[in-house]
C-alpha cells in the first residue's frame, strides 16, 4: 500500500475509470470498543461507504472509498463508529491530499495547482491556514532585521527576520511605529533579552521604538541604506544643475556618478574630470561625489577607531559647506553617526531580508498580486517556510518496477476492456 501512500489499511478492489481511480479500503480492526462502557463489539450494526480524494497520478484522482462501520453496543446499547484510518478524518480529502497541494503552491500560484488538484482558490486557502503555525523564535542569539517592501504600490508592510538563524519572523500589516512597537511588545518572555542587534534603515520612527523596547540592544543602520542615501543627494543636485542650466546643454549622466570609482573604466574617469570643470560653478556636486566615495573607502575598515577617525573627517570637511544639499549630507551623517559605527561590532547588515524581499516580489509574480493581505502572508510564508506548517507524512519519490507494475496493470487492463466493450 506504499504505493498509494496509504498505510495501515486493507484494499479490497481498484477501479480505474477516465477521470479517477478508485480504491475501496477498509480498516483492519474486527473489534471495535464502545466510548460509554468499554465493551469490545465484533458485529456490525451498520456499513456505510464514502468517497475521500487522496492523491493525483497522471492528471487523475486517486479516491479513496472507505467503508465504516458502525457499531451497537450489546451491554449499553449505545451506537458508535470504529475510529478513522490514519490520514483520513471527516473531510473530503485525506491529510495527504492537502499537504501534497501545499507543497506545489510554493513554486506555483493557486489557479495552476487548484486545476491540478480539481480544487477551488478558496479551499487550497483552507488547507493553508489549517495547517498554518505560529512561527517559533529561534533559540541562541538574534539579530534582527527590520525593513520595509511594497504590498501594492505605496502600501508598505514591515519584514522582520533573525540574520543568524535565516527566518522570517513575521510580516507586520503596515509600515506604522505603533504597529512594531506592538510586536515588539508581545514578544515572548526572554526573548528581548537574546536580541543583541537591530539592523534597519535610515528611518526615524524604527530607531525611536527599537531604542524604547530593546534599550540593550545595539541598533545598526544598514550600510546598503546609507550609501544609497549619499547617491540619492547626489542625483538630487545633478537634477537642479541639470534645471538651471541652458536648452540643448549635454545632460550629466546619472549612472556614471552613481558609480563605484573602483569599477569606473579610463574613459569614464576622463569623462567625470571633464564633467566636474565644466560645472566648476557646481561645486557641490564634485564634494558630494567624493562624500559618497570616501563613505564607501570608510566601510572597508576593519577597525572601529579607524571608521570613527574616517567618519569624523568627512563631517568636519562638511562643516564648511553653506549649500542646502550638502548641510543635508552633514546633518544627516552627524544624527546617524552613532548607528553607523555600530556596524563596525560584528558588521550586521540587512542582506537577509533583503533576499527574502526578492523571493516576495517572485511570490506576487507568480500569483499576479493579492487583494487579501491574510493570503499574501500565508503565501509567502509558505514559500518561505514550508517546513513549519507541513506535517512530517511519508512519501516516496520514486517507485520500484514491482511496484509501478502492481498499480498500473490493473488500470491498464480495465481499459482495455471498457475499449474492447465499446468496439464490440
Amino acid at each position: 500500500m506504499r504505493a498509494f501512500n496509504l498505510q495501515g489499511v486493507i484494499l479490497d478492489k481498484m477501479e480505474a475509470g477516465e477521470k479517477e481511480i478508485l480504491l475501496y479500503v477498509r480498516s483492519p480492526r474486527t473489534e471495535a470498543e464502545c466510548p460509554l462502557c468499554g465493551r469490545k463489539n465484533n458485529q456490525a450494526h451498520q456499513i456505510k461507504s464514502r468517497k475521500v480524494k487522496h492523491d493525483i497520478v497522471n492528471g487523475k484522482n486517486i479516491v479513496l472509498v472507505i467503508k465504516k462501520r458502525r457499531f451497537k453496543c450489546k451491554k449499553c446499547a449505545c451506537p458508535f463508529s470504529e475510529p478513522n484510518i490514519p490520514g483520513v478524518t471527516r473531510k473530503r480529502s485525506t491529510e495527504h491530499f492537502q499537504v501534497s497541494a501545499i507543497k506545489e503552491l510554493v513554486n506555483s500560484n493557486f489557479k495552476t495547482v487548484g486545476e491540478r488538484y480539481h480544487v477551488s482558490s478558496p479551499t487550497l486557502l483552507k488547507y493553508l491556514a489549517e495547517r498554518k503555525r505560529d512561527i517559533p523564535w529561534p533559540d541562541g542569539d538574534i539579530i534582527l532585521n527590520v525593513d520595509e517592501h511594497s504590498y501594492a504600490g505605496r502600501d508598505l508592510k514591515i519584514t522582520i527576520g533573525d540574520s543568524v538563524s535565516g527566518k522570517l519572523l513575521a510580516v507586520l500589516k503596515n509600515d506604522n511605529q505603533s504597529t512594531l512597537r506592538s510586536f515588539l511588545k508581545n514578544a515572548p518572555e526572554g526573548v528581548k533579552s537574546r536580541i543583541s542587534e537591530a539592523c534597519i534603515d535610515m528611518k526615524q520612527s524604527y530607531r525611536v521604538v527599537l531604542g524604547e523596547e530593546l534599550p540593550h540592544a545595539k541598533v545598526v543602520v544598514d550600510r546598503f541604506h546609507v550609501v544609497r542615501e549619499l547617491g540619492r543627494q547626489l542625483d538630487e543636485i545633478r537634477k537642479i544643475i541639470q534645471e538651471s542650466g541652458r536648452k540643448g546643454e549635454k545632460r550629466i549622466p546619472r549612472l556614471l556618478l552613481l558609480k563605484n570609482s573602483d569599477k569606473l573604466a579610463d574613459w569614464e574617469k576622463a569623462r567625470l574630470e571633464y564633467i566636474f570643470k565644466s560645472y566648476k560653478a557646481f561645486q557641490a556636486l564634485e564634494h558630494c561625489y567624493w562624500v559618497k566615495e570616501k563613505m564607501r573607502e570608510m566601510y572597508q575598515c576593519n577597525d572601529y577607531k579607524e571608521a570613527k577617525r574616517k567618519l569624523d573627517l568627512i563631517i568636519n570637511d562638511l562643516r564648511d559647506q553653506n549649500i542646502g544639499k550638502m548641510r543635508e549630507v552633514r546633518d544627516m551623517l552627524i544624527r546617524w553617526k552613532p548607528y553607523i559605527l555600530n556596524f563596525f561590532y560584528s558588521r550586521t547588515t540587512n542582506g537577509f531580508i533583503e533576499g527574502v524581499h526578492n523571493k516576495i516580489k517572485t511570490v506576487k509574480r507568480m500569483s499576479y498580486g493579492f487583494r487579501n493581505f491574510r493570503n499574501y502572508v500565508l503565501k509567502v510564508t509558505l514559500a518561505l517556510l514550508p517546513f513549519v506548517f507541513l506535517p512530517q507524512i511519508w512519501h516516496t519519490r520514486r517507485l520500484s518496477a514491482p511496484v509501478l507494475f502492481m498499480f498500473t496493470f490493473p488500470m491498464i487492463a480495465c481499459l482495455t476492456y471498457n475499449y474492447t466493450k465499446t468496439i464490440l
